[in-house]
């Protein structure tokens, strides 16, 4: 199981490894922003559930998009690429990273989502097959709760992260789409006993993670 060190570690050394490949360092916050504000939202959450870890979601949190800036040159899901990168060192992040993009684990048809896959059947048979034996958790629901709140500015509503989403990809999300992450939040309501905009301070009103940031 990874520490919030070393976690923050293996994101440092990505950070490295990017500036390397050409990327410019004045860009890197809007990757560094979401996961962290990902990770602070799962660790505020969890901290209030009876039973759960903050620290070990966390770190799933921070670690869920480890290889998003690799997938165009992979030609692969993001996903399947976190998975393997960490299933031999953090089980639950690596499992986080295969399943955070889709709420309730619940795997849309192929034909719908073939583009997400780079076209390659096998991953999205590897995910279906994985979510068939895999017995969906809190960790789980969390993380997607996590990414769907967090964004390049911070802690944002569902509403601002979908639109957000919508234009820098130049899609529109429909309130298909967006319908399982209202009751992803609905339930972390209830299991938190309050509105999670209000333990989160959103108020509709992005905040940073450096306002809020992991001690």
């Amino acid at each position: 199981m990874l520490t919030i060190k070393k976690a923050k570690a293996l994101i440092q050394e990505l950070k490295e490894k990017e500036i390397t490949l050409g990327r410019k360092a004045e860009t890197w916050f809007t990757y560094e922003n979401h996961v962290m504000t990902a990770a602070n939202i799962a660790k505020t959450i969890a901290s209030k559930i009876p039973g759960m870890n903050a620290e070990n979601v966390c770190v799933s949190a921070m670690l869920h998009d480890i290889c998003r800036t690799e997938e165009d040159r992979e030609q692969r899901f993001h996903g399947i690429l976190g998975y393997e990168k960490l299933k031999d060192i953090d089980e639950q992040s690596a499992i986080s990273a295969l399943l955070h993009s889709f709420p309730w684990n619940i795997l849309p048809e192929y034909e719908q989502y073939s583009q997400m896959f780079f076209y390659k059947k096998e991953d999205y048979d590897f995910i279906a097959s994985f979510i068939k034996s895999h017995q969906t958790t809190d960790e789980d629901l969390l993380i997607q709760l996590a990414d769907s709140l967090a964004n390049k500015d911070g802690v944002v509503t569902l509403e601002q992260r979908a639109k957000e989403y919508s234009e820098r990809h130049g899609i529109e999300i429909t309130p298909e789409e967006i319908e399982p992450r209202y009751k992803l939040k609905a339930y972390f309501d209830a299991k938190v006993g309050c509105d999670i905009y209000d333990l989160l301070k959103c108020n509709h009103h992005p905040i940073s993670y450096k306002e809020k940031c992991l001690k």
